[in-house]
């Protein structure tokens, strides 16, 4: 498997004339799993929108390369991406009682697209509905298929939706904050469970976080996102534990752990993306920053197994 599941050579994305994603490269192998971390507004969501090519003009403004398999999102036309959706790439969304439709029952979430990409019979997408539902954990699948999302609990419409996801197999799964709408206690269980399916399929999957501790334990690789650009990425368990580029260390000290004695919070605030800085766009909020970091924007170099864009290595 070694063909790329994921390729973004330097993607800039701007809505209303701001690059709200600037000059991202990025690269996920065949078969890995990817996490992107990331205070709110760092442009994590909108680059797995943008691979799904649910971002596109003109809402907003596309340059570079977004090479799923051997398709471009960036060029590829609708009517080329419509068919890959459920079948090459599938996403879960964040909250999943505003993703599913009211309206319809579970039976007909699973069916849309099994009818849709693999045109099974009613009879045969009940069947193949039937074992979703187990697959993904949900007890008496064959009661649940007529019930409607109101009537599951947070944890039961997220598993609806991840068997939603894989039910043709999509060779990437990308998952925004799947588990930040659920109790505490079934997080770990719906991570567990989404990382299971994803090795059962062989396939690749993209994990939009917060959590660095769960990022640890679901990632072969990490992607450290600020400000719309890429500044740490590399092996899960080097960007993690040794943290190079100091928004990265931030992030690292700023996690709540069962042995630490202090937290120590990031100084400022992400910049809005119509004021932000030249230069580094860390720099206003970091000890480190020289007058180089004001004025050169550090490119995404490689240090060892990990590329990082900073002046202070």
């Amino acid at each position: 498997m070694s063909q790329a599941s994921l390729q973004v050579e330097h993607l800039t994305l701007r809505r209303n004339g701001v690059a709200v994603l600037d000059d991202v490269s990025l690269h996920l192998p065949a078969g890995q799993t990817l996490a992107l971390i990331g205070e709110s507004g760092a442009g994590k969501s909108t680059l797995a929108y943008a691979a799904m090519g649910l971002v596109r003009p003109p809402e907003v403004q596309l340059q570079g390369r977004l090479m799923v398999g051997d398709v471009d999102v960036v060029t590829a036309p609708e009517r080329v991406l419509r068919p890959l959706r459920g079948v090459r790439m599938g996403m879960i969304f964040q909250d999943a009682s505003a993703a599913l439709n009211p309206c319809f029952s579970v039976l007909s979430h699973l069916s849309e697209p099994l009818q849709r990409h693999r045109g099974l019979s009613k009879a045969a997408c009940k069947a193949r509905a039937i074992e979703l539902l187990a697959s993904v954990g949900i007890a008496d699948p064959v009661s649940r298929l007529q019930a409607y999302p109101h009537e599951l609990s947070g944890g039961m419409q997220q598993r609806v939706m991840i068997a939603m996801a894989l039910a043709c197999e999509p060779q990437l799964l990308i998952a925004d904050e799947p588990t930040s709408a659920l109790d505490v206690t079934i997080q770990a269980q719906i991570m567990a469970l989404l990382l299971d399916r994803v090795r059962a399929l062989g396939a690749s999957a993209i994990f939009v976080l917060h959590d660095l501790a769960l990022a640890t334990q679901v990632a072969d690789r990490v992607a450290v996102m600020y400000a719309g650009q890429i500044v740490e990425e590399g092996p899960a368990a080097e960007v993690l534990n040794h943290p190079r580029h100091p928004y990265t260390q931030g992030l690292r000290a700023s996690a709540i752990e069962f042995d630490a004695e202090r937290l120590q919070p990031i100084a400022g605030v992400v910049p809005p993306l119509s004021a932000m800085p030249g230069g580094c766009r860390f720099a206003p909020r970091c000890a480190l920053a020289s007058a180089r970091c004001s004025a050169e924007k550090p490119e995404l170099a490689a240090h060892d197994t990990v590329r990082v864009a900073c002046w202070n290595l």
